[in-house]
Protein backbone atom coordinates (compact mmCIF):
# COMPACT_ATOMS: atom_id res chain seq x y z
CA UNK A 1 0.00 0.00 0.00
CA UNK A 2 1.05 3.59 -1.00
CA UNK A 3 1.00 6.17 2.29
CA UNK A 4 2.21 9.23 -0.01
CA UNK A 5 -0.18 9.16 -2.87
CA UNK A 6 0.73 11.74 -5.82
CA UNK A 7 -2.74 13.18 -6.25
CA UNK A 8 -2.50 15.74 -9.38
CA UNK A 9 -3.11 18.87 -8.32
CA UNK A 10 -3.02 17.94 -4.87
CA UNK A 11 -0.83 18.58 -1.82
CA UNK A 12 0.67 16.73 0.81
CA UNK A 13 -1.56 14.35 0.59
CA UNK A 14 -1.15 10.71 2.27
CA UNK A 15 -2.69 7.17 3.56
CA UNK A 16 -3.14 6.89 7.50
CA UNK A 17 -3.66 3.33 6.83
CA UNK A 18 -0.77 0.66 7.87
CA UNK A 19 0.19 2.37 11.66
CA UNK A 20 0.42 -0.33 14.42
CA UNK A 21 -2.16 0.66 16.85
CA UNK A 22 -1.55 -2.28 19.66
CA UNK A 23 -3.88 -5.22 20.78
CA UNK A 24 -1.96 -6.43 17.58
CA UNK A 25 -4.58 -3.86 15.14
CA UNK A 26 -3.53 -1.53 12.54
CA UNK A 27 -4.97 1.31 11.03
CA UNK A 28 -6.97 0.62 7.94
CA UNK A 29 -5.60 1.56 4.45
CA UNK A 30 -7.92 3.29 2.26
CA UNK A 31 -10.23 4.47 4.66
CA UNK A 32 -9.08 8.34 6.61
CA UNK A 33 -6.73 10.68 4.59
CA UNK A 34 -5.14 13.76 5.49
CA UNK A 35 -4.23 16.35 3.08
CA UNK A 36 -3.03 20.43 2.50
CA UNK A 37 -5.57 22.01 0.03
CA UNK A 38 -7.75 20.39 -2.55
CA UNK A 39 -7.74 23.57 -4.93
CA UNK A 40 -6.10 22.91 -7.50
CA UNK A 41 -6.88 19.43 -8.09
CA UNK A 42 -6.95 18.44 -11.49
CA UNK A 43 -9.83 17.14 -13.58
CA UNK A 44 -7.54 13.98 -13.48
CA UNK A 45 -7.03 14.26 -9.83
CA UNK A 46 -10.60 14.49 -8.98
CA UNK A 47 -11.23 11.48 -10.80
CA UNK A 48 -8.56 9.69 -8.51
CA UNK A 49 -10.59 10.70 -5.36
CA UNK A 50 -13.92 9.08 -6.76
CA UNK A 51 -12.52 6.08 -7.51
CA UNK A 52 -10.84 5.70 -4.33
CA UNK A 53 -14.52 6.63 -2.82
CA UNK A 54 -14.33 9.44 -0.56
CA UNK A 55 -16.96 10.64 0.38
CA UNK A 56 -16.58 13.52 2.51
CA UNK A 57 -14.29 16.39 3.25
CA UNK A 58 -13.30 18.19 6.50
CA UNK A 59 -11.92 21.41 5.07
CA UNK A 60 -10.01 23.21 8.50
CA UNK A 61 -9.57 26.50 6.70
CA UNK A 62 -10.85 29.71 7.21
CA UNK A 63 -13.73 31.03 5.13
CA UNK A 64 -11.08 33.86 3.65
CA UNK A 65 -8.64 31.18 2.65
CA UNK A 66 -11.81 28.84 0.94
CA UNK A 67 -12.93 32.11 -1.04
CA UNK A 68 -9.68 32.80 -1.77
CA UNK A 69 -8.62 29.22 -3.01
CA UNK A 70 -11.99 27.19 -3.42
CA UNK A 71 -12.51 23.29 -3.85
CA UNK A 72 -14.74 21.27 -6.11
CA UNK A 73 -16.69 19.08 -4.29
CA UNK A 74 -20.13 19.22 -5.57
CA UNK A 75 -21.50 16.18 -7.05
CA UNK A 76 -21.46 12.01 -6.70
CA UNK A 77 -23.09 12.66 -2.93
CA UNK A 78 -19.61 14.07 -1.57
CA UNK A 79 -20.17 15.97 1.73
CA UNK A 80 -17.91 19.11 2.28
CA UNK A 81 -17.45 20.18 5.98
CA UNK A 82 -16.34 23.73 6.21
CA UNK A 83 -16.61 26.37 9.53
CA UNK A 84 -16.58 29.96 9.75
CA UNK A 85 -14.15 31.08 12.60
CA UNK A 86 -12.14 34.44 12.77
CA UNK A 87 -8.95 33.91 11.08
CA UNK A 88 -7.08 35.55 14.18
CA UNK A 89 -7.54 32.37 16.09
CA UNK A 90 -5.13 30.24 13.86
CA UNK A 91 -3.07 33.76 12.54
CA UNK A 92 0.80 33.43 13.23
CA UNK A 93 0.64 37.44 12.39
CA UNK A 94 -1.88 37.89 15.40
CA UNK A 95 0.55 35.81 18.30
CA UNK A 96 3.39 38.12 16.69
CA UNK A 97 1.73 41.27 17.30
CA UNK A 98 0.61 40.29 20.48
CA UNK A 99 4.37 39.78 21.32
CA UNK A 100 5.10 43.02 19.82
CA UNK A 101 6.74 41.89 16.97
CA UNK A 102 6.02 42.38 13.08
CA UNK A 103 6.15 39.78 10.60
CA UNK A 104 8.94 42.28 8.56
CA UNK A 105 10.29 43.90 11.86
CA UNK A 106 12.39 42.16 14.46
CA UNK A 107 11.98 38.13 13.34
CA UNK A 108 13.99 36.06 14.18
CA UNK A 109 14.23 32.42 13.98
CA UNK A 110 13.74 31.68 17.83
CA UNK A 111 10.76 34.19 17.72
CA UNK A 112 9.30 32.23 14.67
CA UNK A 113 9.51 29.02 16.43
CA UNK A 114 8.67 30.70 19.66
CA UNK A 115 4.79 32.00 18.28
CA UNK A 116 4.58 28.36 16.33
CA UNK A 117 4.59 26.71 20.16
CA UNK A 118 1.87 29.01 21.05
CA UNK A 119 0.05 28.71 18.04
CA UNK A 120 -0.08 24.59 18.45
CA UNK A 121 -0.99 25.18 22.40
CA UNK A 122 -4.32 27.32 21.19
CA UNK A 123 -5.19 24.66 18.51
CA UNK A 124 -6.74 22.37 20.11
CA UNK A 125 -8.62 24.81 22.10
CA UNK A 126 -9.68 26.73 19.29
CA UNK A 127 -10.00 24.17 16.88
CA UNK A 128 -12.59 22.27 18.74
CA UNK A 129 -15.67 22.20 17.01
CA UNK A 130 -13.98 21.28 13.84
CA UNK A 131 -11.90 18.34 15.35
CA UNK A 132 -15.28 17.25 17.31
CA UNK A 133 -17.31 17.39 14.04
CA UNK A 134 -14.68 15.19 12.45
CA UNK A 135 -14.57 12.80 15.33
CA UNK A 136 -18.61 12.78 14.92
CA UNK A 137 -18.16 11.37 11.42
CA UNK A 138 -15.40 8.74 12.36
CA UNK A 139 -17.84 7.69 14.82
CA UNK A 140 -20.78 7.34 12.29
CA UNK A 141 -18.37 5.58 9.79
CA UNK A 142 -18.52 8.25 7.10
CA UNK A 143 -15.67 6.84 5.48
CA UNK A 144 -13.36 7.47 3.32
CA UNK A 145 -12.90 10.61 4.34
CA UNK A 146 -10.39 13.48 3.99
CA UNK A 147 -9.60 16.28 6.47
CA UNK A 148 -7.13 18.99 5.87
CA UNK A 149 -5.94 22.43 5.18
CA UNK A 150 -4.11 24.52 3.90
CA UNK A 151 -0.44 23.08 3.84
CA UNK A 152 -2.04 20.39 5.32
CA UNK A 153 0.51 20.77 8.47
CA UNK A 154 -0.53 22.57 11.36
CA UNK A 155 -4.33 22.46 11.70
CA UNK A 156 -4.43 19.23 9.82
CA UNK A 157 -1.14 17.49 11.72
CA UNK A 158 -3.01 17.98 15.19
CA UNK A 159 -5.85 17.07 14.32
CA UNK A 160 -4.14 13.86 12.70
CA UNK A 161 -2.06 12.77 15.90
CA UNK A 162 -5.33 12.84 17.56
CA UNK A 163 -7.01 10.47 15.65
CA UNK A 164 -4.10 8.40 15.91
CA UNK A 165 -3.82 8.94 19.61
CA UNK A 166 -7.28 7.71 19.61
CA UNK A 167 -6.64 4.84 18.14
CA UNK A 168 -3.67 3.93 19.98
CA UNK A 169 -0.78 4.11 17.78
CA UNK A 170 1.82 4.78 19.75
CA UNK A 171 3.43 8.32 20.22
CA UNK A 172 6.77 8.08 18.59
CA UNK A 173 4.52 6.83 15.15
CA UNK A 174 2.17 10.05 15.52
CA UNK A 175 5.39 12.12 15.89
CA UNK A 176 6.88 9.96 12.68
CA UNK A 177 3.80 10.94 10.66
CA UNK A 178 3.53 14.78 11.89
CA UNK A 179 7.38 15.38 10.66
CA UNK A 180 6.37 13.43 7.09
CA UNK A 181 5.43 16.55 6.08
CA UNK A 182 9.15 18.13 5.39
CA UNK A 183 10.22 15.45 3.39
CA UNK A 184 6.29 15.38 1.70
CA UNK A 185 6.35 18.93 0.15
CA UNK A 186 8.36 22.01 0.12
CA UNK A 187 6.36 24.86 1.81
CA UNK A 188 9.22 27.21 0.80
CA UNK A 189 9.28 26.57 -2.61
CA UNK A 190 5.20 26.37 -2.80
CA UNK A 191 4.78 29.83 -0.73
CA UNK A 192 7.66 31.56 -1.59
CA UNK A 193 9.17 30.50 -5.02
CA UNK A 194 5.95 30.09 -6.40
CA UNK A 195 3.42 32.34 -4.65
CA UNK A 196 0.29 32.25 -7.08
CA UNK A 197 -0.19 29.06 -5.59
CA UNK A 198 0.06 29.93 -1.73
CA UNK A 199 -0.43 27.29 1.09
CA UNK A 200 -2.64 29.57 2.95
CA UNK A 201 -0.58 31.69 5.88
CA UNK A 202 -3.89 33.65 5.18
CA UNK A 203 -2.07 37.03 4.39
CA UNK A 204 1.25 36.74 6.31
CA UNK A 205 2.99 35.16 3.42
CA UNK A 206 3.11 39.09 1.75
CA UNK A 207 5.51 40.23 4.82
CA UNK A 208 7.09 36.93 5.53
CA UNK A 209 8.46 36.76 1.61
CA UNK A 210 10.67 40.63 3.35
CA UNK A 211 11.86 38.51 6.11
CA UNK A 212 15.33 36.39 5.76
CA UNK A 213 14.46 33.04 4.98
CA UNK A 214 16.06 31.38 7.75
CA UNK A 215 13.63 33.65 10.03
CA UNK A 216 10.77 32.58 8.41
CA UNK A 217 11.87 28.49 8.18
CA UNK A 218 10.45 27.46 11.26
CA UNK A 219 6.87 28.76 10.22
CA UNK A 220 7.38 26.18 7.30
CA UNK A 221 8.29 23.17 9.53
CA UNK A 222 6.64 20.34 11.03
CA UNK A 223 8.81 19.96 14.14
CA UNK A 224 8.12 17.14 16.69
CA UNK A 225 8.48 20.35 19.38
CA UNK A 226 5.13 21.84 17.92
CA UNK A 227 3.14 18.80 18.56
CA UNK A 228 4.64 18.06 22.03
CA UNK A 229 3.55 21.54 23.21
CA UNK A 230 0.39 20.79 21.68
CA UNK A 231 -0.05 17.13 23.68
CA UNK A 232 1.21 19.14 26.81
CA UNK A 233 -1.08 21.98 26.80
CA UNK A 234 -3.91 19.25 26.09
CA UNK A 235 -2.86 17.23 29.24
CA UNK A 236 -2.39 20.38 31.53
CA UNK A 237 -6.09 21.68 31.14
CA UNK A 238 -7.72 18.08 30.60
CA UNK A 239 -5.14 15.68 32.56
CA UNK A 240 -5.00 13.25 29.52
CA UNK A 241 -5.17 12.82 25.65
CA UNK A 242 -8.61 10.56 26.78
CA UNK A 243 -10.42 13.42 28.91
CA UNK A 244 -9.53 16.14 26.07
CA UNK A 245 -11.51 13.56 23.54
CA UNK A 246 -14.13 12.95 25.77
CA UNK A 247 -14.89 16.19 27.56
CA UNK A 248 -14.25 18.79 25.10
CA UNK A 249 -14.68 16.59 21.57
CA UNK A 250 -17.33 14.52 23.01
CA UNK A 251 -15.68 11.32 22.49
CA UNK A 252 -16.71 9.03 24.90
CA UNK A 253 -16.07 5.59 25.54
CA UNK A 254 -18.93 4.10 23.33
CA UNK A 255 -18.28 6.38 20.23
CA UNK A 256 -14.11 5.80 20.74
CA UNK A 257 -14.50 1.87 20.29
CA UNK A 258 -17.29 2.52 17.25
CA UNK A 259 -14.00 4.78 15.50
CA UNK A 260 -11.89 2.09 16.46
CA UNK A 261 -14.14 -0.81 14.62
CA UNK A 262 -14.50 1.70 11.77
CA UNK A 263 -10.55 2.29 11.61
CA UNK A 264 -8.75 -0.54 12.73
CA UNK A 265 -7.97 -4.16 11.44
CA UNK A 266 -5.74 -7.34 12.66
CA UNK A 267 -2.44 -6.83 11.72
CA UNK A 268 -1.84 -9.63 8.74
CA UNK A 269 -5.50 -8.89 7.62
CA UNK A 270 -5.80 -8.86 3.97
CA UNK A 271 -5.88 -4.55 3.44
CA UNK A 272 -9.39 -3.69 2.74
CA UNK A 273 -9.97 -0.72 1.27
CA UNK A 274 -12.30 1.11 -1.09
CA UNK A 275 -11.88 0.36 -4.83
CA UNK A 276 -8.12 2.04 -6.47
CA UNK A 277 -7.01 2.51 -2.79
CA UNK A 278 -3.75 0.81 -3.41
CA UNK A 279 -3.08 2.81 -6.66
CA UNK A 280 -1.47 5.62 -7.09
Amino acid sequence: MQRVIALEGGRNFRDLGGYAAGENRRVRWGRLYRSGSLSNVTPTGHAALRTRGIRVLCDFRTRRERERELVDWNGDGRVLLAWDYDPKLVSVRALLADAGVSAHSGLSPQLARRAMIELYRRLPTRLAGPYAALFERLAAGDLPLVFGCAAGKDRTGVAAALVLSCLGVPWEVIVGDYTLTNQVVDLEQALFQNPRRSVGLEDEHGQLARVDRDARAPFLEAHPEYLAAAFEQINHDHGSIEGYLCTRLGVDPAKSVRIREHLLEARGQEPVGSAGACAA
